[in-house]
């Protein structure tokens, strides 16, 4: 096993984690926005008069220096890599190696643990699991095999509690779905492996509960989400078709992955519905359209949308019109309107999310006495607990519901 660097110093650290990245292939683009992180962590740390670095010095850069909250989601691309390169150093430190990310289509799982690997994602997909779950098991298999291999182990037998441990080790510092997305995916691989004979060890991987203690879900009071609306110009064609995006999250809370997924034959004018499928979780979904959605819809698709040959509802504005391959563009729109309705500053503690809209219609339906049964209908959610957290920030009203508040 390769010694921890939780003495070396900082720079001494940064630089055996250049040179480790290089050997690895990364690309010399990458490795310059890591660098310029790493340079103002740095610059905090003598500023700090600090000589190591430490979890808290990197979560105080990315707070302070970047706005960025450790385990925030939707982050933009620029804001995504400088988190990660207080992770990167986080997991050297910890392991003295890092697990490379490459394209998804090229997770090759190392040969000692291929075969093994294939077979139990085959038996992932034979029990019905959606796409996305398999796709995130051969992410986490992946990420350990190379952890594994870069510590000398190349087979199963040789794989003890020790290199587990170590592995489990690299996880911190990473919120508590992540790692107990790993926790899991190891679990059940290892459990596979024992029980197809690739392995004579049986391991117990620790328990890494995600509902505890969550953060109170923030969200826009009804007054704010009618001044976001508000605020955007439904005079072009850019504004009809932004008014008709946010208007679907205000009203329904559908995902943003939902929205951008939404296709021409999904709409029932006809008979004033909206069938999709969610995106995060494969189940069917089914709204009625209400009076101003309706609208928007018709607005939009009359008079903004430009002519191309998708399905797609919602097309970017700018040649060639393609659909919206992801949400990241929406979080930046959002952002803008709230700015312009006074309700959001970049840069201070506040948060602004597209997802936001989700808990505000949550918040609204609570306070109108809706029950969280019905709750969890409209928001498309499998299971009640799910919706339990969403209406933790209205937790008053949620004891008059149906159902117990998780404590």
């Amino acid at each position: 096993m390769k010694p921890y660097a939780n003495d070396m110093p900082i720079s001494d650290l940064i630089e055996q984690l250049d040179a480790h990245m290089v050997s690895l292939g990364y690309t010399p683009s990458t490795l310059r926005h890591h660098r310029q992180a790493w340079n103002a962590l740095k610059n905090l740390a003598a500023a700090e008069g600090e000589t190591h670095f430490s979890k808290e010095l990197g979560f105080r850069l990315l707070r302070e220096h970047y706005h960025v909250e450790p385990y925030e989601q939707n982050l933009s691309e620029y804001k995504s890599v400088v988190r990660r390169s207080v992770m990167l150093l986080l997991e050297f430190q910890i392991s003295g190696t890092i697990a490379k990310r490459i394209p998804k289509c090229e997770y090759e799982i190392p040969a000692g643990f291929c075969e093994a690997g294939r077979l139990f994602l085959e038996s992932l997909e034979k029990e019905g699991l959606m796409e996305g779950t398999v796709r995130n098991y051969r992410l986490f298999i992946y990420r350990a095999a190379e952890f594994f291999v870069s510590h000398g182990i190349s087979a199963f037998e040789q794989v003890d509690r020790e290199a587990i441990n170590l592995y489990l080790k690299t996880m911190a510092g990473y919120s508590k779905s992540y790692i107990a997305g790993n926790v899991r995916a190891l679990s059940k691989f290892f459990d596979f492996a024992n029980r197809e004979g690739y392995t004579e060890s049986s391991f117990s991987f620790p328990a890494v509960s995600v509902y505890k203690n969550r953060r109170v879900p923030e969200y826009y009071s009804a007054e704010e989400v009618s001044r976001i609306l508000g605020s955007i110009d439904r005079g072009n064609a850019l504004g009809k078709r932004n008014y008709a995006m946010v208007l679907l999250g205000a009203r329904y809370g559908l995902r943003i992955s939902d929205i951008i997924s939404l296709q021409l034959g999904e709409l029932d004018f006809e008979n004033n519905r909206i069938s999709i499928t969610q995106q995060k979780t494969g189940k069917p979904l089914t709204l009625d359209i209400l009076p101003d959605v309706g609208w928007a819809l018709i607005d939009y698709l009359k008079n903004g949308r430009p002519e191309a040959g998708y399905h797609a509802v919602f097309l970017r504005h700018t040649h060639p019109y393609r659909p919206f391959a992801k949400g990241e563009a929406m979080q930046y729109m959002l952002r803008q309107y709230a700015t312009s309705a006074g309700i959001w500053k970049a840069g201070t503690e506040k948060r602004c999310s597209f997802h936001m809209l989700r808990y505000s219609l949550a918040s609204d339906l609570i306070q109108q006495g809706v029950s969280l049964t019905t709750i969890s209908g409209i928001l498309g959610h499998s299971e009640l607990n799910v919706t339990a957290n969403y209406t933790r920030l209205d937790v008053p009203q949620l004891k008059a519901c149906a159902l117990e508040v998780p404590e």
